[in-house]
């Protein structure tokens, strides 16, 4: 049994490392290929960041649902914490993907032209240019990612719902203690939640300042 601030927190945590390597590889991709259907690639990848979080969700059960995949994995997802990884993955994914796609976007070809002059390998290219030119904005997709993943709250009623001790998040709990009428309980949970995301976008801007 996990209390909804250590479920949010793990949750949260490892749904963002999830999605930022996920992000990441996938920005990188699109960044350095060209082929038919890019922008209707792209388009699809950023949906989720204007669709309301139920059309995600939805999508979500029916993937995960006993006609998906469900019916195929040997494990339950819906309705356990591994439904709530997969909300807040999907909910962070396009936040952090978007952030570095600014970032590459931003990298100077000069950078990348002398380091060939000089007879850098590409991998050398990657690591001793690129990763140090985006940091910034690494720093600042996985924070915004994290703090979008703790807030997540309509995919995850969708596909992992509210069980007490099991899947229930800061961002359920209060909307479960104003169903109930407990005031005081939701500006507890809430309370708690203005704290997490406001540490995690205090670092954004402490740290990871967008060179964008």
């Amino acid at each position: 049994m996990q209390s909804p601030i250590q479920l949010t927190f793990e949750v949260g945590l490892i749904a963002t490392m999830n999605a930022f390597i996920a992000a990441f590889a996938t920005a990188y991709f699109m960044h350095h290929r060209q082929f038919r259907g890019k922008r209707l690639l792209e388009t699809i990848l950023l949906l989720p960041l204007i669709l309301p979080p139920t059309v995600i969700g939805l999508y979500a059960l029916m993937v995960f649902g006993n006609k998906g995949l469900g019916g195929i994995l040997p494990i339950t997802i819906l309705f356990t914490k591994q439904a709530n990884i997969i909300a807040a993955a999907l909910a962070a994914f396009p936040l952090i993907y978007q952030t570095i796609r600014l970032g590459l976007k931003q990298l100077d070809a000069e950078w990348y032209e002398a380091g060939r002059v000089l007879g850098g390998t590409e991998r050398q290219l990657f690591t001793y240019v690129t990763i140090p030119l985006l940091l910034p904005a690494l720093t600042s997709g996985f924070v915004l990612g994290f703090a979008r993943s703790i807030g997540e709250f309509g995919i995850t009623m969708m596909i992992a719902g509210n069980i007490p001790g099991e899947t229930m998040t800061l961002a359920t709990a209060i909307y479960m203690a104003t169903l109930n009428g407990d005031l005081t309980q939701a500006l507890i949970w809430s309370g708690w939640l203005v704290g997490l995301a406001f540490l995690v976008l205090w670092l954004s801007e402490r740290y990871g300042k967008r060179q964008y």
